[in-house]
């Protein structure tokens, strides 16, 4: 009763060391979330019901007040559908590092003969275990391992693709408010411009021409306006599917316009070292020639002919001395004779081959990604402080000019309200280009693995 005892709790503390619950990967995955995003408390340890009901309420807590980037960042890693789904990714890869820890399940087998003499029947029983599964355990789980890390920072750059999606779509559903307020005032103006022509018509001082003209510019500008609606209002659903809402949640408002305080920009240099040091998805493609190269060593284990090990216990039929119970040990041996492994090797080799040129080759991609969206970034900014220093300043400056003009009645009211659609248009590219540069500052922040690393760190 003793022995049976200290068996049962060994393999209790077995079983129990190997849990199924990819907990520890979600702790992975929420530290490179944390340390790349800058957002702590958004990856959930665990899938239960309590954690999905805490999920819920803090969706609802941030969607109630107006969404600044971070706080659409936090609905988005919390509750997006599709990043959720890649999460089980981590279960599968825990679920295979359990199973590579697992002896093979012994085999039982059994026989029943009748004799052909009239002694009657016969028969036994055989238990055997493969013992070459008990020597490949430890290369096993160093597979499985490789597998799970592989899966981590899958899940990692699914995470960090999203808060680029979200940081995308949050710039584009700004600019699309601040624009559609322009429109308005642009459409507005055109109203004005319209109503005093008509009078002016009525009481004979224009041309019926130039009446047309104004209600020409008006329908423009509706047609313009309506356009606008129409653009904020994909823009905004856009964000929603990213954010996962629905129903009432989806009656969200964003925090406030576009930043207009351009951060400083890093160094071309340093940029492509921290993208080659910090992608995860060459830390995937590292990962990957690492899992191949485990395998092929696991498999070059099993040239090794299988053995299996076991106990046997027999009725023997025999003659007039009736029947007799045999009992003793087994042994088989498999014989590599018409399959000793070498293809399977060399297709392996061929694998590692392809996974070692395909890293090589997202190295040079990534490089040519962190010059390419850094060209990008430093010509939107170009074009931000373009419009700041001089294009904003000057079409103020004409519209101030121009009100002094016409109240010195040196110039007319349409030309003052055709000066202020200006300035409008001048503003409205303003946005444009602004948010082109948060977008291209995304778009690098991803090439590079997560935030741009500040100078001097």
């Amino acid at each position: 009763m003793k022995a049976r005892a200290l068996i049962i709790s060994a393999v209790t503390a077995l079983l129990g060391c190997a849990s199924v619950q990819p907990t520890k990967a979600r702790r992975d995955v929420a530290e490179l979330v944390e340390r790349r995003v800058g957002l702590a408390d958004v990856v959930p340890a665990k899938q239960d019901a309590e954690s999905r009901a805490r999920v819920r309420d803090r969706v609802a807590e941030l969607v109630s007040a107006p969404l600044t980037l971070e706080r659409a960042l936090q609905v988005a890693l919390l509750n997006n559908r599709e990043l959720r789904a890649v999460f089980e990714e981590l279960g599968v890869a825990q679920a295979e590092l359990v199973q590579a820890g697992l002896l093979e399940n012994p085999v039982i087998a059994g026989d029943l003969v009748n004799s052909t003499r009239g002694y009657g029947l016969g028969g036994g029983l055989s238990l055997t275990q493969s013992l070459l599964s008990a020597f490949l355990i430890p290369a096993k789980r160093r597979l499985a391992k490789a597998r799970l890390n592989h899966a981590i920072v899958t899940v990692g750059q699914a995470a960090l693709m999203l808060a680029r999606d979200v940081k995308v779509a949050f710039v584009r559903a700004q600019a699309a408010e601040q624009m559609l307020e322009l429109y308005r005032g642009r459409a507005q103006a055109a109203e004005v411009a319209h109503e005093l022509a008509q009078r002016q018509l009525d009481a004979g001082n224009i041309y019926p021409l130039d009446h047309e003209l104004f209600a020409a510019a008006l329908d423009r500008a509706r047609v313009e306006l309506a356009d606008a609606e129409l653009a904020s209002l994909v823009e905004r659903e856009e964000l929603t599917r990213l954010l996962g809402l629905w129903g009432e949640d989806a009656a969200w408002k964003i925090a406030g316009p576009l930043a207009e305080a351009l951060p400083t920009e890093v160094d071309l240099g340093r940029l492509e070292q921290q993208g080659i040091a910090d992608r995860l998805d060459l830390s995937a493609a590292r990962v990957e020639v690492k899992s191949i190269a485990h395998a092929l060593g696991l498999r070059r284990r099993g040239i090794v002919p299988g053995i299996e090990a076991g106990f046997v216990m027999r009725n023997e039929v025999g003659n007039d001395a009736g029947h007799e119970p045999v009992l003793g040990g087994s042994l088989a041996l498999q014989l590599p004779i018409f399959d000793p492994g070498h293809a399977d090797i060399a297709r392996i080799q061929a694998y590692l081959r392809q996974a070692q040129h395909r890293l090589q080759d997202a190295a040079i991609h990534a490089r040519s990604e962190i010059r390419v969206h850094r060209a990008e970034l430093v010509a939107a900014r170009r074009k931000v402080e373009h419009y700041q220093k001089t294009v904003l300043p000057r079409a103020e400056s004409i519209t101030d000019l121009t009100l002094l003009q016409y109240n010195a009645m040196l110039v007319g009211t349409y030309q003052l309200l055709e000066t202020r659609s200006d300035q409008i248009e001048a503003h409205r590219q303003y946005v444009e280009a602004l948010r082109d540069y948060w977008i291209a500052r995304s778009e690098l922040e991803l090439a590079v693995g997560g935030r741009l690393a500040p100078e001097g760190s």
